[in-house]
């Protein structure tokens, strides 16, 4: 026991201070016992230890516990056999002040929970040099009193030091004001906290000191009243989820393996439970991996990225937002080093536009080989099964039926896929050649016919790689391209802040538009219900404190009338109460019922590659009236009004309701360019040029007028700060609707089963369950993906 007390002794005559934590410095794993206000900075979190000595030796059965969330804990302080508890909330109030934060606590004696006590409390850091800390202790009660801390950082004008050195004084009002705490806290070494504190009230001195290994903490302090003996001592562990400056363990000069593989997503599929978004189906979204790269740019010990067989699916738009995500890292000189042991074309163009280096396994291949579209056709198939499809559409270009209703590709698709696979390509030549030109032996055009490449050493040869090594040797070659970097497999990301303030940024709505467009709820991320998309656009446009809405649309389309609804709520953001711009932002594809619903924003931006257009409708009736006769099953019919059972399968449509049904298809083709024309402030005719259900590409539509710029968010973000006239930096805040169907739960991995050569018909399959009974539909045909 003396050995243990005398470590800590020595431990504490260096000094971080936990009998006195001042109001408004404390921010760590004690906020939630000190102000609860302090765990909305987001330094809290984790589990702690706090244990107590005095000269006799640790009290073994003295301690307090802390488990701290994000912005919820509970704190329990064991004294003997009597023990009492804390839970404690927090928030920001950032529609005031992005600096300002409140917190709770309900503190009770053993089991007495009704009997507890209610404490408020602030936290004000309107500058990185100035805190202010207020707590009310007890307030149901008459012994209410106060605790009030103000805290400054001296060094001011130099920001290196800004956060190094800290000055605090802490009073207490009781009906009068108590004599000051005053203390000082000091970082001069990253890692090594070294502080002291006196009391004027009772003269007593405090000395602490703490030392950080990342995400584990510990440190001491003594107290010496006022004869200067030791009267008391603290230690604690800290394991926190957020990283603190640490003087040992630092990694400098090293590429970081990045894991890029599966499928990049729009966003995770979640449902809403309550005021609680669930992750149904968790995986690295386009966002997220732009944002990490943002955060690796600015990292200086990071000096390069590697990507190991890093073969992932995306649409070809979303490539485009990665490539330029890359492009920006390298422009603060850092590098980047591919390694597969095969690839796929997609990803070598992928790789070869941003990578310094390609490596490829001595037995690996690239296969490099171009684009194409390959479509079945069932109508031959159903006609053998006595199912007769009766497709009608608004024009010849609109074609997302013809895999039920034709034997064979028709002229118009033929035309369309050229189109974008003639843009699609030229983009690929483009990453290839800005990427690689000065290696390649040939010119782009004629690698890609001549490939795939099954031979690594013909691939090297011709210049589409750098070497051929195997992956335990990329560690050497890295150390010898890049001064001796090392490969890390992590990095440290949730670095804790040690600023006190943050700039004020304005709030932006961020709505997702993923999927299939329905009527009804739809599932965040997977498919877009009408009910709930226009109710996220609703309450965003009535929320006062935002200033605009991003709209993230990656859609193909769907139900006519769903579509109309939502787009209805976007034409309310410019003519109904609390009036704000709205951007579309263009994922993979924007098409048909995707179009539709951006076509009123202010702006609309998409990628080069994105799939856009398909302005057109269709109509879809399965007739089984032979297939009922093979199977020996009669239908009789009775019916009051003529075309009461227009649509039956079980016969075939007249002439006069093929006729109602193409007039109803031209009245919703009427409508949707109708609705283009006021939203792209163009006249219908011209509309009608470029519609007739053709596809374009994002670099087509744009010289059609269709959209206006070409970009990602981070362009989107800029057009809204001036379409708002916002002179702060933009907030992106994420509004969710309702919670989904249950109806639409159980199709959510099913895809997953199905062979991927059938997963495009299979998912226009449940496209078209989805969409129930309706008959018009804004859908677009299945679009060319290279792989």
């Amino acid at each position: 026991m003396k050995k243990i007390l005398i470590v800590l002794t020595l431990i504490s005559i260096s000094g971080v201070l936990l009998a006195y934590n001042s109001l408004a410095n404390t921010d760590d794993f004690m906020a939630s016992k000190v102000n609860p206000a302090a765990m909305g900075v987001g330094n809290s979190g984790g589990i702690s230890f706090l244990g107590v000595y005095d000269e006799d030796g640790i009290y073994e059965d003295d301690y307090t516990l802390f488990f701290n969330f994000d912005n919820f804990a509970y704190v329990l302080d064991q004294y003997g056999r009597r023990s009492s508890h804390r839970l404690a909330l927090s928030a920001p109030i950032t529609q005031i002040n992005p600096n300002l934060y409140i917190g709770s606590s309900w503190d009770w004696n053993n089991k007495k929970f009704k009997s507890g006590k209610l404490s408020e409390s602030i936290l004000f850091r309107p500058t990185d040099y100035l805190s202010f800390g207020v707590v009310g202790n007890d307030l149901l009660n008459e012994e209410r009193n106060y605790d009030l801390g103000i805290a400054v950082r001296p060094m001011l004008h130099d920001n290196n030091w800004i956060d190094r050195i800290t000055l605090t004084a802490d009073f207490n009002y009781d009906e009068e004001v108590s004599q000051p705490i005053v203390g000082i806290q000091t970082e001069l070494v990253d890692g090594v906290k070294l502080g002291g504190s006196y009391d004027l009230d009772s003269e007593e001195l405090g000395v602490d000191f703490g030392i950080s290994f990342g995400n584990f903490r510990m440190g001491s302090n003594i107290t010496a009243d006022k004869d200067k003996k030791f009267s008391r001592g603290e230690y604690y562990l800290s394991s926190t989820d957020k990283v603190f400056r640490t003087f040992i363990g630092k990694k400098k000069n090293f590429f970081l393996d990045y894991k890029l593989k599966g499928e990049i997503l729009e966003k995770n599929v979640t449902q809403k439970i309550g005021p609680f978004s669930i992750v149904m189906e968790k995986g690295k979204t386009l966002s997220g991996i732009i944002n990490e790269i943002e955060k690796l740019k600015t990292n200086e010990n990071v000096k390069g990225l590697v990507f190991k067989s890093g073969n992932f699916s995306a649409k070809f738009a979303q490539r485009i937002a990665l490539k330029n995500a890359l492009l920006d890292f390298k422009s603060s000189g850092k590098k980047i080093v591919f390694y597969y042991e095969n690839i796929s074309g997609a990803n070598y163009a992928f790789a070869a536009s941003v990578a310094d280096e390609i490596y490829l396994n001595p037995i690996g291949s690239i296969d490099l080989k171009g684009l194409s579209v390959n479509m079945p056709y069932f109508k031959n198939l159903l006609d053998t099964l006595g199912i007769d499809v009766v497709n009608l559409r608004s024009h010849d270009f609109k074609t997302a039926g013809n895999v039920f209703s034709e034997a064979h590709m028709t002229e118009a698709e033929r035309e369309t896929y050229r189109l974008l696979l003639e843009d699609i390509y030229n983009e690929i030549v483009m990453m290839i050649k800005e990427g690689r030109g000065d290696k390649l032996k040939r010119p782009v055009v004629e690698l890609i016919d001549n490939g795939p490449y099954w031979n690594a050493e013909k691939a090297l040869e011709l210049g589409l790689i750098d070497g051929t090594i195997y992956e335990d040797q990329l560690k050497k070659k890295v150390k010898e391209n890049y001064n001796s970097a090392e490969i890390e497999e992590k990095y440290k990301k949730n670095i804790a802040t040690t600023k006190w303030s943050k700039p004020k940024k304005e709030k932006i709505a961020l709505i997702y538009a993923v999927g299939n467009i329905h009527s009804g709820k739809g599932i965040s991320g997977k498919s877009i219900g009408s009910k709930t998309t226009s109710k996220e656009i609703k309450n965003a446009r009535e929320d006062k404190s935002v200033k605009g809405i991003i709209l993230r649309v990656d859609s193909g389309g769907g139900s006519a009338v769903a579509s109309d609804v939502i787009a209805r709520e976007i034409e309310l953001c410019k003519t109904g109460k609390n009036k704000k711009p709205v951007i579309v932002s263009m994922g993979g594809a924007a098409a048909s019922g995707g179009y539709y619903i951006a076509a009123m924003a202010d702006k609309i931006i998409a990628q080069p590659t994105t799939i856009t257009g398909s302005i057109g409708v269709i109509g879809i009736f399965p007739v089984f009236e032979r297939l009922y006769e093979k199977i020996h099953i009669n239908w009789d019919t009775i019916k009051k009004g003529k075309h009461s059972d227009l649509g039956s399968t079980h016969r075939q449509m007249t002439s006069e309701e093929k006729d109602i049904a193409e007039k109803a298809i031209h009245h919703f083709y009427d409508r949707f360019i109708s609705i283009v024309a006021k939203g792209r402030d163009m006249e219908t005719e011209k509309v009608h040029e470029v519609a007739q259900g053709r596809v374009w590409t994002g670099k087509q539509a744009l010289k059609r007028g269709l959209i206006d710029a070409l970009g990602g968010m981070d362009l989107a973000v800029k057009e809204m700060k001036k379409l708002a006239s916002l002179d702060h930096d933009v907030k992106l805040i994420e509004f969710e609707g309702d919670d989904i169907d249950d109806s639409i739960k159980l199709s959510l991995k099913a895809s997953n089963m199905i062979p991927e050569s059938l997963r495009s018909i299979w998912e226009l399959g449940a496209k078209m369950k989805q969409l129930d009974d309706e008959k018009y539909l804004m859908i677009l045909p299945l679009a060319p993906e290279f792989k």
